[in-house]
């Protein structure tokens, strides 16, 4: 409690303070004190001693030090406070006390006496109240040591004599005594640790014991005279003084720790050892030689105090943490060092810095296995290429390794670190370290990009695939199987079970390799994934077939398409689970065919069956859907794709096909494209069909005309020359053209002529015009239709000259009839109604134009004649017609462009609107 009680052999007890200043105070006046206790958490002293030398009677007192009475003035005495006196006698004899203990909240003392008996006292220590004094053990050995251990539920006394060492549950209802070994110790040999454990000393040995029995021991082979415990882990070892008879050298007493190396006995000299003993970490912490013998020892204000038997006092002073790390060091006494360093609660940096010191010496040493050992604990501090730098240019690839490993399993590895073990695993040629670095069950603690990568260049390609497929590193799986190892078969089942969409990504890259090891599987594979069906459980598995022959000249194939496709939604909604255990809709995006057709730029026909499968599963319903502009530019790419694979072979199958998809109503192709690729692979059927579709006749019968063949010319003139008159002068030129094509058509020719004059559809100008083009058609050969139409105008002629007669007649009457109206009177002679046909009576309306009808006939409409107002009113809505469209320049444009004859319009034009040009002139 901040003060130490020295004793002496009297009844006063001096208390110490720290300037060491003394003051007395007298326990057993005319006596002597033999033992004295301090309690560590209480300011309690307890003293055993005699109250006077003749009876012997040990008498225990507990004194308060800290309830002081007051003294007559004088600063060096003191009168503590008595709380308790208790007499210790066992029979009639007296025994002197040998050792003492008592609980800290002084509810129990234990007496060991020489004779061998141990005294437990009971009660309320601190109070002057009744105590029980019972006897527990009696031995015929002197009790040299006793120790309380104060667990949950009992109290456990350790009993050591010379010869034995015990325990006893105080808190036992029939307490027994156990003997925990048959070997004791001497007197101040046993003392307590701060683990409530005894610490007995032997000469061979320093031995631990608990309530079970011995525990560890520490190997200290010399003879021990007292023991004291310091700290938590220090033990104070005196040693018996050596005794020697003659006088000390000078190099002897030079090397003397303590004492006087000047002073001289006669008769003999006496050397004590005192060895400080550090039980966590198992070394001496300090030895120390002192002249002559010591009287005690006591340990307090973190000093441990020497008194010898010459009136000195001597203080040893524990050294502070670095410097005894230092001394540690340079003893290279690491391991000490770091066990040090942990007791003192070291960070883990200052630790790491002591590990790496460590590792350094052992390398130094040339024990690489060790030093390496040392460098793992290091890991999280030090920095690896420290290590890493050491180990390479020692070539000690295996210890490498296993620092590389460790620092993996901690989770501190960079990309570097993983390409260097890696790379020391395929040096070293480990395949089972690579094994378990590589297939573990435990988290990814490297990177795993960087550890496939040095396994594909080293060769270990199972490994590589090992990772890349555990970790669904679908890539770079695929890269292996394809590029290393050339497994088509396995890269392609792997594909099938991706999602769509990462199936689309690899496909893309991959897809042109497969094709030229797999096409048969491949091309099903990317089939299923265009029409949605990628994942879908078959049935029956398709066997591979023979592929078929390559086409060296199939590279132009794609030259000129473009292959960025879109994407289009599947109409399909069904669950898939694949091999790990995920599921996902094969409700997805269609990937484009587009953007897979150059990957068949080996396999046209491949690619063939590629298209006409996306073709018949998802676009060859009418209906089906074009979402976007782009989506439908792409539909027309991959129909004129399809055709131009059709039209490469000359096969009729193939031609056929190609006519199919021409006449497909659903295929929206490129018209122009179409008929380009027609002509270049000279299909005939497909050109007359595309001409067809687009209304070019012409162009028909001039492809028939080039090839030569007259009969398809004459087939196409029959068939669209109804349509497009302007096919028959053409006809003509060409009938006529040679002797041979007039030969074949000269009934033809004839039969041309006719229907173009039965149908009047050309002038006979314009044929003779078309006829004359070459010196092969005869007078003789159009002298009947130049007859019948000369014979036909002459007819028409003097009709139309008739016609104009009779019309000037009447146009003449009717200007005359005007005249007459204007300057000539009107005679009325009508004698019927014209409405009722009555006999007309007064009041009557008369008409210019002869009608007559009753007043009452017309009513209120009297200005215009019933009979004639239809005919009038109609002569004037056109005339009114025609003066507004006098302006209507664009409607005579519009009729002009519509109608076949330019001409006629313009005539009509000209007579239907004479009176609205008079009044504009006007």
């Amino acid at each position: 409690m901040g003060n130490r009680q020295l004793y002496f052999s009297s009844g006063n007890v001096y208390v110490v303070d720290r300037s060491f200043k003394a003051r007395m105070f007298i326990a057993y006046d005319g006596g002597r004190v033999t033992h004295l206790k301090q309690l560590k958490q209480r300011n309690i002293l307890l003293t055993v001693g005699e109250e006077d030398t003749t009876s012997g009677i040990p008498v225990l007192k507990f004194w308060d030090l800290d309830a002081l009475k007051p003294t007559d003035g004088s600063d060096d005495m003191i009168i503590p406070t008595l709380l308790r006196t208790i007499r210790i006698q066992h029979g009639g004899k007296t025994y002197p006390v040998s050792t003492v203990v008592v609980l800290e909240n002084m509810s129990q003392c234990a007496i060991g006496l020489a004779n061998g008996i141990v005294i437990l006292i009971r009660g309320d220590l601190s109070k002057d109240k009744a105590v029980k004094q019972k006897v527990i053990y009696e031995g015929e050995e002197p009790i040299t040591g006793l120790g309380f251990r104060e667990q949950t539920k009992s109290t456990i006394l350790f009993i050591v004599t010379t010869n034995n060492i015990m325990s006893y549950n105080t808190s036992a209802a029939k307490p027994t005594v156990t003997i925990l070994d048959e070997q004791g110790c001497g007197l101040g040999c046993a003392v307590m640790n701060d683990q409530q454990e005894m610490v007995v000393g032997r000469d061979e040995a320093i031995y631990l014991y608990d309530p079970t029995g011995r525990g560890p021991c520490f190997a200290y082979d010399t003879p021990k005279s007292s023991l004291t415990w310091f700290k938590s882990n220090y033990l104070v070892i005196v040693s018996p003084p050596v005794t020697t008879s003659s006088q000390l050298s000078t190099g002897t007493r030079a090397s003397l720790h303590f004492g006087s190396p000047k002073r001289t006995l006669s008769n003999t000299n006496e050397l004590t050892k005192v060895a400080i003993f550090d039980t966590a970490n198992k070394f001496i912490a300090h030895m120390g030689t002192f002249m002559g013998g010591i009287r005690g020892i006591f340990c307090e204000w973190n000093s441990v105090w020497v008194v010898s038997t010459d009136g000195k006092v001597y203080r040893l002073d524990e050294k502070d943490t670095p410097t005894k790390l230092e001394i540690l060091f340079k003893l290279n006494l690491y391991v000490l060092a770091i066990n040090l360093a942990h007791m003192q609660k070291y960070d883990d940096a200052s630790i790491a810095e002591i590990f790496k010191k460590y590792g350094d010496h052992m390398y130094l040493k040339g024990d690489y296995d060790g030093a390496m050992e040392q460098y793992i604990r290091t890991i999280g501090q030090l920095e690896p290429s420290y290590v890493i730098r050491k180990f390479l240019d020692a070539q000690r690839i295996y210890n490498l390794t296993n620092y590389l490993q460790e620092l993996h399993s901690k989770g501190l590895a960079n990309t570097d670190h993983t390409t260097l073990l890696l790379n020391c695993y395929t040096k070293l040629k480990d395949v089972s370290r690579l094994d378990q670095f590589i297939k573990t069950d435990n988290d990814l603690n490297f990177d795993l990009e960087t550890a496939i990568s040095v396994c594909r260049q080293a060769g270990y390609f199972d490994h590589a695939v090992y990772l890349a497929e555990k970790f669904q590193e679908h890539g770079m799986y695929l890269d292996i199987m394809i590029e290393d190892m050339k497994k088509y078969n396995t890269a392609l089942t792997y594909i099938r079970k991706l999602r769509p969409h990462e199936a689309d990504r690899h496909l893309q890259k991959f897809s042109k390799t497969l094709l030229l090891h797999l096409p048969e599987e491949t091309t099903e594979v990317l089939c299923d994934l265009c029409t949605g069906t990628l994942g879908e459980i078959k049935k029956e598995e398709n066997s591979p077939t023979s592929s078929m022959a390559h086409n060296a000249t199939s590279k132009a194939l794609l030259s000129n398409l473009p292959f960025a496709g879109n994407e289009v939604e599947s109409p399909l909604s069904e669950q898939h689970v694949d091999s790990r255990n995920q599921s996902y809709s094969l409700n997805y995006a269609l990937p484009s065919p587009r953007k897979f057709m150059p990957a068949f730029v080996d396999r046209p026909d491949y690619l063939t069956q590629f298209l006409e499968t996306v073709f018949d599963k998802i676009w060859s319903n009418k209906h089906a859907d074009v979402k976007s502009p782009r989506e439908q530019e792409e539909r027309k790419t991959i129909w004129n794709t399809l055709l131009e694979l059709y039209l490469m072979k000359t096969n009729p199958e193939s031609r056929q096909k190609a006519l199919a998809l021409l006449n497909n109503e659903i295929v929206d192709y490129d018209t122009n494209q179409a008929l380009v690729l027609c002509q270049l692979k000279n299909f005939d059927e497909g050109i007359v069909y595309l001409y067809e579709k687009t209304g070019m006749y012409t162009n028909i019968l001039h492809h028939w005309m080039e090839k030569g063949s007259t009969e398809r010319v004459i087939e196409g003139v029959r068939k669209y020359g109804p349509k497009d008159a302007s096919l028959y002068p053409m006809v003509l030129t060409y009938f006529s053209s040679s002797p041979e094509v007039m030969t074949k058509s000269k009934q033809e020719l004839l039969y041309v002529m006719k229907h173009i004059d039965e149908k009047d559809l050309l002038p006979p100008i314009q044929v003779i015009q078309a006829l004359s083009r070459s010196n092969i058609a005869t007078i003789g050969l159009i002298k009947d239709y130049v007859g019948k139409k000369i014979e036909h105008e002459r007819k028409e002629l003097k009709q139309n000259e008739e016609l104009i007669e009779s019309y000037r007649q009447e146009t003449e009457k009717g200007r005359k009839e005007i005249e007459d109206l204007k300057t000539s009177a009107r005679i009325f002679q009508a004698q019927k109604c014209s409405e009722c046909k009555g006999t007309l009576d007064l009041p009557a309306i008369h008409f210019l134009c002869k009608h007559s009808y009753h007043q009452r006939c017309l009513g209120d409409n009297d200005k215009e004649c019933p009979q004639c107002v239809i005919q009038h009113r109609m002569i004037t809505e056109i005339r009114r017609t025609q003066e507004a469209n006098a302006d209507r320049h664009d409607l005579f444009f519009d009729q002009l462009d519509f109608e076949e004859d330019g001409f006629e319009v313009i005539a009509d034009y000209f007579s239907k609107n004479t009176m609205a040009f008079a009044k504009l002139i006007d």
